[in-house]
């Protein structure tokens, strides 16, 4: 059975740890309406730990580049788990669904990323990149008013 596509490549996986390492340290618990619980705490500290390995990760967006992207991902996957388990090792998910909920949504997202990500960091985007690359050298100006229509009428 061939695997899907892989298109997640280690420059677009670093831009997006780092995002979210970000959002889950500041807006995310404000957003989801658990600002000042527990649950908060829980998700500001598991984006500051996911920033944290970020920046020594070898891959492009790493700043120390110790740790093989690889193992980077392995942390990701682990960390994943122990956020969402993390309401009910505590018993914290007995207070009602919004302090297990975001932990679940944000596990499930991280594995979603996961399975899109390249492991070797190359991605595996089997578009024609040098087509796309074509058309981006190409004068707007030119094909906006020198170029034909935008849509030709439809023939019967």
């Amino acid at each position: 059975m061939p695997t899907p596509p892989r298109p997640i490549d280690s420059t677009l996986h670093g831009a997006t740890d780092y995002t979210a390492g970000t959002l889950l340290m500041t807006a995310f618990p404000k957003l989801a309406g658990i600002e000042g619980t527990r649950s908060a705490g829980q998700i500001r500290t598991a984006g500051a730990i996911h920033a944290a390995y970020s920046t020594v990760t070898a891959y492009p967006l790493g700043i120390v580049k110790v740790l093989p992207y690889k193992a980077h991902l392995a942390l990701d996957a682990l960390g994943a788990i122990a956020l969402a388990a993390t309401p009910f090792v505590t018993g914290q998910w007995k207070k009602g669904r919004d302090q297990w909920v975001p932990h679940v949504g944000l596990c499930l997202f991280e594995l979603a990323a996961l399975a899109m990500t390249d492991p070797t960091g190359d991605g595996d985007f089997h578009g024609d990149v040098d087509a796309v690359r074509r058309a981006n050298m190409e004068d707007p100006h030119r094909k906006i008013y020198d170029g034909g229509p935008a849509l030709t009428p439809a023939r019967a």
